[in-house]
């Protein structure tokens, strides 16, 4: 087995075109498909540009400084609550009830052409049965 000094391995990608530096970062966070995330503390990071563009972030950290941090589940307080102005706007440009306005601005979380959209479909759809 062979030992290269870190200037060797410097001047070896130098020569592929491959440049490499440091990076000075106090934490990396990684988020998760599940949307739980995990939080690396006082990462050594290394950031490794190919000659065809690609950025490679290099991370390396002891075991102990990983942590998972699991998904906060949305209360039912940071439900979106239709305005009384937004409501009335659906109920004029559809004709629905009150109810059914509501239910469907909650449904698209606020977004009144959505809305709109939507129960003018269930309507349509309703006649042509």
């Amino acid at each position: 087995m062979f030992s290269l000094n870190p200037r060797e391995i410097e001047r070896y990608l130098k020569r592929m075109g491959i440049k490499m530096e440091e990076v000075d970062a106090a934490y990396v966070e990684i988020g998760l498909k599940s949307g739980d995330v995990l939080r690396i503390e006082a990462p050594a990071v290394a950031l490794i540009k190919m000659p065809n563009k690609t950025l490679i972030y290099q991370v390396q950290t002891q075991e102990a400084s990983v942590r998972l941090q699991k998904r906060q589940p949305q209360t039912q307080q940071s439900q979106y609550a239709p305005s009384d102005e937004d409501i009335a706007l659906v109920m004029e440009q559809t004709g629905a009830t009150r109810e059914e306005a509501e239910r469907a601005l909650v449904e698209a979380k606020g977004d009144l052409v959505q809305a709109v959209m939507a129960l003018m479909n269930k309507k349509k759809q309703a006649t042509s049965t």
